[in-house]
């Protein structure tokens, strides 16, 4: 920057800025600093803005994140076999031609509180409307327990009894695969046989029940390592079991067997029953005005053992608890996932 003195001098501003002038230095610092100042003023009146902008947006991934662990928390209950919605389950017990009774079953489960990020959802679940789009419908292997002792080994003449309490129409078929090699039968009620007129109880049995079965495969020779049954179809509309069936392993020698894994092999070097059973739910966790929601399919659902305990009469609950879990490992797919 230059200019023409008065007496045509050109001073330039070094000329006015020499080192021994302090006092022009800091008029120039000045000026630099009110130069800046307006340069950053719009800047800073956004910084207020975008430091909000990041805490809420924080603030809310946090809300997604305590969401989805509540959501998961639920699905941990529904792979160790809770009934995710209270259900009260009524079949009768197998027709042997005279009076027969009807049973209750109610069911009940309440979603674990869980806090993350200081957040606690709020879980319900529910079953889906009739108008909802509902997932493929298909046949599946289910494991019918074998980790349980009563069917990991089953002493000599003995049995070990199971339910399932979702079935639904579609083809019903058991294998039994054992070892050492000897003779066993595998027999099927529609609901719930009964002595004395009281259900007989899911587990380890000192002997099968002796009442009239939809499925009897009749006993296998000695020198068999498995009993397979024939394919049957099952209508719970039609049959009174409302999706309630019941099935025995029953050791017709006098050793102890050694039951085979579980495995959807459809073989039968496995254990296994082949059936529709199921149970579909909508699960919405809510924390803060975020919610995410999940199509839910549990497979095969709630089943015994575990303990079914005696109310009155003909009337039977269940409450879930993690000391009183299913020893059928469920599968549970998520068919839709929404978030915010």
């Amino acid at each position: 920057m230059t200019s023409k003195g008065s007496k045509g001098h050109v001073v330039t501003l070094a000329s006015i800025v020499q080192p021994q002038d302090g006092q022009a230095v800091i008029t120039v610092a000045l000026i630099l600093m009110v130069a800046g100042t307006f340069i950053l003023l719009p800047f800073l009146a956004l910084l207020p803005t975008a430091l909000t902008k990041g805490q809420v947006e924080r603030e809310q991934r946090y809300k997604i994140l305590a969401a989805e662990a509540g959501m998961n928390r639920v699905i941990a209950d529904l792979i160790r076999g809770a009934d995710g919605v209270a259900t009260t389950y009524t079949t009768t017990e197998p027709h042997t031609g005279g009076t027969f009774q009807t049973y209750t079953i109610t069911t009940a489960y309440t979603p674990p509180a869980v806090t993350v990020n200081d957040y606690t959802p709020t879980v319900t679940l529910s079953l889906p409307t009739a108008s909802q789009a509902q997932p493929t419908i298909q046949q599946s292997y289910v494991d019918p327990g074998v980790t349980h002792p009563g069917l990991a080994t089953v002493a000599g003449n003995q049995a070990y009894m199971m339910r399932l309490y979702n079935v639904k129409a579609g083809t019903l078929q058991v294998n039994w695969a054992y070892s050492p090699a000897s003779s066993s039968q595998i027999k099927v009620w529609a609901g719930i046989p009964a002595e004395n007129g009281v259900p007989i109880p899911a587990g380890a049995l000192a002997s099968a029940p002796q009442l009239n079965p939809i499925l009897d495969t009749g006993t296998t020779n000695s020198s068999a390592v498995y009993v397979r049954s024939a394919p049957l179809t099952v209508d719970p509309a039609t049959d009174g079991s409302g999706g309630v069936y019941t099935i025995v392993f029953d050791n017709k020698s006098n050793s102890t067997k050694t039951t085979a894994a579980f495995a959807p092999s459809g073989g039968t070097s496995d254990t296994w029953i082949y059936i529709q059973a199921r149970k579909d739910y909508i699960v919405t966790s809510s924390v803060g005005g975020v919610s995410v929601s999940a199509y839910l399919r549990q497979v095969p659902g709630f089943t015994e053992p575990p303990a079914v305990a005696l109310v009155s009469g003909n009337s039977y609950s269940y409450t879930f608890a993690t000391n009183n879990v299913s020893f059928i490992t469920n599968e549970v797919s998520v068919y839709s996932w929404i978030i915010p």
